[in-house]
């Protein structure tokens, strides 16, 4: 008998054994779960296949309060060939071959309130590594709603800009020298403090190590339109103070990140946007790039599928937003969220499964991954399902903190399977 076969005969008996041990100890699953020659041979694969098992035994156990939810089926589609590059990157950092893996998801309101994705960071991160926070921007300055795990003040006052719109999703307009207050709390219970700021603005600002409180170094990279500039503290803090000078006449986000090994996960929504709505934005896609990503995660399609329903008007919507950010990020891998069930004019909209399926053979024609929500949450009608154990808003196109955070939760448990898909083929 092979060695792969002895481990998953070992695995199966001292799974319910490995679940036993922790429900008597008192182990809170929702609390605490949160050219490929070139690459080095010896990447610990049997390992990474055996942790990420454990992790699923757990979240498993986990979803069995949530009857009404699909968890066979909530796996990735596509993604052992599409997402290979990013997985591979995933077990270099578990191997300590690489320091950081980025990933970047854009997305409507239903990321711009932060559940989902700060859900689903700081449950990979507990994995795979605390990188930080990664981007924020004053949403509320910008009169519009923010995430629970950071605050931005300002006793300046900052104007919105909705065009351009920039990698954040918005634009802050500064007329003159102006200071942000940044503050993070553990919302997600994981470690909140970081040691650098990056901040994206207009290419002609430029600010000075004396102004900034407890930095100890500070460089700037300039660009053709944009400039970046990286702001090192002496220590780990969760409160900072940024002055940004009258040159900084445009601000497009800040990075707050950790010197330590790790996953970075960028998040940005913006409420009511859809392909149709960010398919022309040049600046969007420009600044993308300059997060680097190993994953784009795209998390639109609600809104697309309001209003009155032409088919040939979204299939274009779609293309053309694709188009371009494939053009700006060449060699990045995407995964398609789709879009979760709603209702519109109090019936169930059938014009979700109506764009849910062209952005699935856009997938299919071009070699993209997929997520399934839609399906995953029990689909068509499944809203009133979540609506009635609290996870669902009144409107029944939005959802509850909850809802949200059990999203994120399905997300990560999608990943770590693929993940341990790919660890388990490679060992092979």
């Amino acid at each position: 008998m092979r060695f792969r076969e002895l481990t998953l005969i070992a695995l199966m008996l001292f799974g319910s054994l490995f679940l036993l041990v922790f429900a008597k100890s008192g182990y809170d699953v929702q609390t605490d779960l949160f050219s490929e020659d070139e690459y080095p041979d010896d990447l610990d694969t049997l390992e990474e296949f055996i942790q990420s098992y454990y992790l699923l035994l757990d979240s498993d156990t986990y979803l069995k309060d949530y009857s009404y939810v699909n968890p066979e089926v909530n796996a990735l589609q596509n993604d052992q060939e599409s997402l290979n590059t990013f997985y591979m990157k995933l077990l270099q950092l578990r191997n300590g071959i690489r320091d950081q893996v980025i990933i970047y998801q854009i997305g409507d309101s239903h990321i711009q309130s932060g559940y989902f994705s700060g859900t689903a960071r700081s449950a990979l991160q507990k994995y795979f590594g605390n990188a930080g926070r990664g981007l924020i921007f004053p949403y509320r300055l910008a009169k519009t709603n923010q995430p629970d795990d950071y605050q931005i003040t300002s006793p300046s006052r900052l104007k919105r800009k909705d065009k351009p719109c920039s990698l954040s999703g918005y634009t802050l307009s500064v007329d003159s020298e102006a200071e942000l207050k940044i503050k993070t709390n553990a919302f997600f219970k994981i470690d909140c403090t970081f040691d650098q700021a990056l901040l994206y603005a207009n290419n002609e600002a430029n600010l000075i190590l004396e102004e900034q409180d407890g930095a100890s170094e500070l460089t700037r990279k300039e660009l053709e339109d944009y400039s970046i500039h990286h702001i090192r503290y002496q220590s780990a803090i969760n409160t900072a103070n940024i002055k940004l000078p009258s040159t900084l006449d445009e601000l497009y986000g800040i990075s707050i990140e950790r010197s330590e090994a790790g996953l970075l996960y960028h998040s940005m929504g913006v409420n009511g946007a859809g392909f149709y709505t960010l398919a022309k934005q040049d600046m969007l896609f420009e600044q993308i790039s300059l997060l680097n990503p190993d994953l784009i995660v795209v998390s639109l399609g609600t809104n697309d599928a309001q209003g009155k329903y032409r088919r040939s008007a979204v299939e274009k919507n779609i293309e053309d937003f694709m188009r371009r950010l494939e053009n700006s990020n060449q060699n990045t891998p995407i995964l398609f969220t789709l879009a979760p069930d709603s209702r519109k004019n109090g019936k169930i909209n059938a014009d979700i499964s109506n764009v849910n399926k062209l952005i699935q053979e856009y997938a299919k024609d071009n070699n993209h991954a997929v997520w399934n929500l839609f399906e995953i949450m029990g689909g068509a009608g499944s809203i009133t399902n979540w609506r009635n154990n609290a996870m669902a808003a009144k409107d029944l196109l939005h959802f509850t903190p909850k809802g949200y955070m059990l999203q994120g939760h399905l997300f990560y448990q999608a990943i770590i399977k693929g993940y341990k898909e790919f660890s388990e083929k490679r060992d092979k």
